[in-house]
């Protein structure tokens, strides 16, 4: 909003007319509802430089108000007076951004995907308008559309480990998934201390069954214990190396008590020892932090590996629910999918 109104307040001060001059003062002051009911009635001044300082003023306090979507509109009239000028481009930007914004909290998504487009449009070197455009998609499950915005902007934007971290994850939604690592591991080679893109890529390769790539193991094991111990674990059981495996219980059982990864992994290391006992409570602990479908059965089977086939069942009733939310959640995505056909 700042760079909206700045330029834009000196210029009408030298108009002579005072209710102007008095919304100059209120919106310095930030009374933007009163400089509002001043400018509704203020006829726009004759010379081309105070045209675009009242429709910039305007538009501040329209930005003031929380009014995206209108102080988008003054910022496009006073760019329409003086088409070329950087300042008003990047004001415009602003204003199209903080527009995108308002919409997105009202749930206008489709909307806001088209004020983050014409935000990009009028400043691509903005890194922040291509991320926030990508973001809109791929919170509303619209990934495709997040992937072209996201490939065109990587090598725009070569630093940014944002743009490759958002890449990956709509690569991972398509089921791309050696793709969703690749984009990864480049986030955390141009921002190393990037955690989402090392949170992202846990998960994803934890999801596997399988060791991951060496690249990802040594990213990953520099990052967490918990995690370092998990996939340590998974490479123990792929050579049914038992001393391995002892290294990775013992750094899972370092990991901190709210750590969904570190349970949840030693249930798994547990069950392939058969030692049901300690099985049934390092995945009574996930199934706590972390209720999915896939956890609810593990707990399950262990349940019923034990002779409790009371508590058996009864995870797989969780099991089930937790698959319909799942379902409902898929619907929901579908839904929002529909919505954005328009942008295409």
């Amino acid at each position: 909003m700042r760079g909206i109104c700045v330029l834009a307040l000196a210029a009408l001060c030298a108009v002579a007319q005072s209710p102007l001059e008095r919304a100059v003062t209120l919106a310095r002051e930030k009374r933007y509802a009163e400089a509002k009911q001043l400018l509704e009635g203020a006829a726009e001044p004759a010379g081309l430089q105070q045209k675009i300082a009242f429709h910039r003023l305007k538009a501040a306090v329209a930005a003031g108000l929380g009014e995206g979507p209108r102080a988008a509109e003054e910022m496009h009239a006073a760019l329409s007076l003086a088409p070329r000028d950087q300042n008003l481009l990047l004001a415009t930007a602003a204003a199209e951004a903080l527009a995108g914004d308002v919409h997105e909290r009202s749930g206008e998504f489709v909307e806001a995907a088209k004020s983050y487009q014409a935000a990009v449009a009028l400043a691509p070197d903005r890194e922040q308008y291509r991320v926030a455009l990508a973001l809109e998609f791929v919170q509303h499950y619209t990934f495709e559309p997040a992937i072209a915005v996201l490939q065109e902007a990587a090598p725009r934007f070569p630093r940014s480990g944002r743009i490759r971290t958002l890449l990956g994850v709509a690569w991972y939604a398509v089921g791309r998934i050696e793709d969703a690592e690749t984009a990864l591991l480049d986030a955390i080679t141009v921002e190393p201390r990037l955690d989402p893109a090392y949170s992202y890529l846990a998960r994803i390769v934890l999801e596997s069954p399988a060791a991951p790539p060496q690249p990802a193991f040594d990213a990953l094991c520099g990052w967490n214990a918990g995690v370092c111990g998990a996939l340590q674990l998974r490479a123990a059981r792929e050579k049914d190396d038992r001393a391995l495996a002892a290294q990775a219980i013992a750094r899972l059982k370092r990991a901190p008590a709210e750590d969904a990864v570190a349970h949840c992994e030693l249930g798994r290391a547990y069950e392939w020892l058969e030692q049901w006992g300690d099985a049934r409570t390092e995945t009574e602990s996930c199934v706590k932090l972390d209720g999915s479908p896939q956890n609810h059965y593990r707990l399950g089977r262990i349940y019923a590996r034990l002779g409790m086939a009371d508590l058996a069942r009864k995870e797989m009733a969780l099991r089930s629910e937790a698959a319909e939310r799942a379902s409902e959640d898929v619907a929901r995505r579908e839904s929002a999918v529909q919505a954005f056909q328009v942008l295409k």
